[in-house]
């Protein structure tokens, strides 16, 4: 991975991601879950109607004109406010005036990003043309959130504290990880901040007189096509850039277990927020 400074590239040491084709339920939950590493799963998504209705067409015909909230951004990255906690700007619009604006490809200094819009509860109908994973607990399920927008939109470096399938309908997704152990050369904001769970790096023009301790870090890296699921374990630190016109995805969040608050990123939350825990064993023990 070559991250960028005002003078020259900084070179970070990238190691390839796996991929597994159809592993069986015992194989995720007895060989790649255990590992703690993202792995990319092919063949997965083979029987969702999404995979070859969901264009732009049939979306506009099913959701309609639908009011919708999308994110702004006037640069493609999609920051999000470390006071405030949310993403900088949203504005509302109707469905079909958003995808309008992604495949005419108008060139205004607004683009926009529908990000994490949970499916249950803002578009129910799109529930028959997918399937939540078996790999998950249903016990331990959270949410399935949608995702679309258009070549070049960046979700910045950040963590989740839950487990996450992120599964690609249209379009191809890069996707940069690190691993939990790489935290403190990746410079999160304070853990008592909005946005604990957020890097302070721009990785694409890096401030290396601030930030030289990323000259180390390590990366894993993939592109992730259409039918394909990423699996990235909880407190894994990840970027993402939407590639292609259309660009569509789903993510599956489920609960983690206890013990990975004891990663670097989990310590810094607990530490700060005593409370945490507490409500994490609550949590995981009414999951049981």
């Amino acid at each position: 991975m070559n991250a960028t400074t005002k003078n020259q590239p900084i070179e970070t040491a990238v190691n390839e991601i796996e991929r597994i084709h159809q592993p069986t339920l015992e194989e995720f939950k007895h060989k790649i879950f255990p590992a703690r590493k993202p792995v990319v799963i092919t063949g997965k998504m083979t029987d969702w109607k999404a995979l070859s209705l969901w264009s732009v067409d049939y979306l506009n015909t099913v959701i309609g004109n639908k009011e919708i909230n999308v994110h702004v951004s006037h640069n493609k990255i999609f920051n999000v406010d470390p006071e405030a906690g949310f993403t900088i700007a949203s504005k509302k619009m109707k469905f079909t005036d958003f995808t309008n604006w992604i495949v005419q490809e108008q060139k205004t200094d607004e683009h926009y990003y529908l990000q994490q819009s949970p499916v249950t509860i803002t578009f129910p109908e799109l529930v028959p043309d997918i399937e939540i994973p078996d790999y998950i607990d249903p016990k331990l399920f959270m949410i399935t959130n949608l995702w679309i927008g258009t070549g070049g939109n960046v979700s910045p470096l950040h963590h989740d504290m839950s487990e996450n399938l992120l599964s690609q309908v249209c379009g191809r997704k890069r996707v940069l990880l690190f691993a939990p152990q790489q935290t403190s050369r990746l410079y999160p904001f304070p853990a008592h901040s909005k946005t604990p769970h957020m890097s302070q790096l721009n990785i694409d023009q890096l401030d290396i007189n601030r930030f030289p301790k990323f000259q180390k870090a390590q990366c894993i890296e993939c592109l992730l096509e259409p039918g394909e699921m990423l699996f990235i374990p909880a407190f894994w630190w990840h970027q993402v850039y939407s590639l292609d016109q259309i660009n569509i995805s789903l993510n599956f969040w489920w609960k983690t277990h206890f013990k990975e608050y004891f990663t670097p990123p989990g310590r810094r939350l607990v530490a700060q927020i005593p409370g945490l825990i507490w409500q994490i064993c609550k949590n995981f023990a009414g999951a049981n």
